[in-house]
């Protein structure tokens, strides 16, 4: 059992065509979203840039979409589309209500602001230098252009202050603000996410925050806590260790000191009444992987 599904695990982060990206991670979650455009019909989270804006990499998924179809492949991918769903669906609440500014903390190859039918949203888009750096020279080699206006925010979460790069890019404190953070918290230490709480609970009133984190190992079945201690393999081979897990419980009360006036665990039996129960595919989504929605 082991070794299966350390193979599979190793087989999402591998790829016949050269990253040019230093975040391994980021590459593996684009494709995955790309791979749920073709493997679930209808797809959960609908994204028609998933698989042009890997490039080169697209035809080496191709090839080996065959191995995609494997239980533990599923699920990953499963989880990737219902967190990127209903963040979306999150956002376009917040823009109705408002929130003309998005930020997309750890953006990575997130296409949003290339699918955006709204030209009254910025999009901040957040990462780190070289990865920002390899996106924009991969968006202007395809032809993708943004479809609202966008700034690209280069920051490390553990070296630099989010605030003063996104007020160098033009981010406006005085306005509504919706907050993405999807694939992050794993891999930053405490007083980089608490910085970061603290940022997010600092905009103006009925500003959003929503990102996942990945449950403390004792919160886990054993099947769980064996798939992520060999994801957390897989990842610190890479360069990216996971640091972060949480007690939801304890984490939920962190939010409220940070300063949040409301705060909702989404857990995967809201996730899955909301986006699967009526799937004829049955497909679910488990509990190592959580997520929060904060509101200022």
């Amino acid at each position: 059992m082991y070794e299966t599904i350390s193979a599979v695990m190793q087989q999402q982060f591998c790829t016949g065509q050269p990253l040019d990206t230093p975040k391994p991670s980021s590459h593996a979650v684009a494709g995955w979203r790309a791979v749920h455009q073709l493997l679930e019909q209808p797809p959960i989270f609908s994204d028609p840039l998933a698989l042009r804006i890997l490039d080169a990499a697209k035809a080496d998924l191709m090839n080996k979409l065959n191995l995609h179809k494997d239980p533990l492949s599923t699920a990953m991918r499963v989880a990737i589309a219902v967190r990127s769903r209903l963040t979306e669906d999150e956002r376009a609440k917040s823009l109705q209500a408002g929130a003309t500014q998005y930020v997309i903390l750890g953006a990575g190859l997130d296409t949003y602001a290339y699918r955006s039918e709204c030209q009254n949203e910025h999009v901040f888009e957040v990462d780190l230098p070289a990865t920002q750096a390899a996106k924009l020279a991969r968006l202007r080699q395809l032809g993708i252009n943004p479809s609202c206006p966008v700034s690209y925010v280069a920051c490390n979460f553990e070296e630099n202050t989010l605030e003063e790069c996104l007020l160098m890019a033009g981010f406006d404190k005085t306005q509504k603000t919706f907050v993405s953070w999807l694939g992050v918290v794993p891999y930053l230490d405490n007083l980089a996410i608490n910085n970061t709480l603290r940022w997010a609970a600092s905009c103006v009133a009925g500003s959003t925050l929503t990102f996942d984190y990945i449950v403390t190992p004792e919160k886990l079945s054993e099947m769980e806590q064996l798939a992520l201690k060999l994801l957390s393999v897989q990842l610190a081979k890479g360069g990216e260790p996971l640091k972060s897990f949480f007690d939801p419980s304890l984490l939920a009360q962190q939010l409220i000191n940070s300063g949040f006036s409301s705060i909702e665990d989404i857990g995967p039996e809201y996730l899955n009444n909301r986006y699967l129960i009526q799937r004829e595919d049955r497909l679910r989504v488990g509990n190592v992987t959580r997520m929060f929605k904060a509101v200022v």
